[in-house]
C-alpha cells in the first residue's frame, strides 16, 4: 500500500513534524539513538540500517552504537541519555512488563526537549 499517495495530505503533514526537528534543541545524535532504539525495538531492519548510519556520520562511538539496546548497563550512556531511551522504550513497547515509576526527564532536559523527545519517539513507531 503506498499511503503517500493515499494519504498525501496527512503523510504530508507526518513529514513536516519530522522536519521541524531541525529548529529541536534536543541534541541531534541523541535523536538519533533514541530513532535507532526505537527502530531495534520495532524490527524495522530498514530504520536500523538508517538510523545507525546517521549515527555514525554524526560521531556517536562505534562501540555505543553495538551497545544500544544494553543501555542501562553500559558506562558510555550518559544519564540523561540513558532517562530519554528508557522513556522510548516506555512508550514503543506498551507490553506491560516496561515500567517507568517516575520519569526524571526533567532533570536532564527543558520542556521542549523533552516535548521532542516524546514527539520523536511517537513520529518513529507511526512511521515502523
Amino acid at each position: 500500500m503506498d499511503y503517500a499517495k493515499i494519504s498525501k495530505d496527512t503523510i504530508g503533514h507526518l513529514y513536516a513534524g519530522y522536519k521541524s526537528f531541525g529548529a529541536s534543541p534536543l541534541a541531534a545524535d541523541l535523536k538519533a539513538l533514541i530513532e535507532l532504539r526505537v527502530s531495534q525495538i520495532n524490527g524495522c531492519a530498514y530504520c536500523c540500517n538508517l538510523h545507525r548510519n546517521e549515527a555514525v556520520k554524526l560521531g556517536v562511538n562505534q562501540d555505543k552504537i553495538e551497545s544500544l539496546s544494553e543501555f542501562t548497563a553500559s558506562s558510555l550512556f550518559s544519564d540523561a541519555e540513558k532517562e530519554a531511551l528508557q522513556w522510548a522504550e516506555f512508550l514503543t513497547k506498551l507490553d506491560g512488563n516496561t515500567k517507568v515509576e517516575s520519569t526524571e526527564l526533567a532533570k536532564y532536559f527543558g520542556e521542549r526537549e523533552i516535548d521532542d523527545i516524546t514527539i520523536c519517539i511517537s513520529l518513529m513507531n507511526t512511521w515502523q
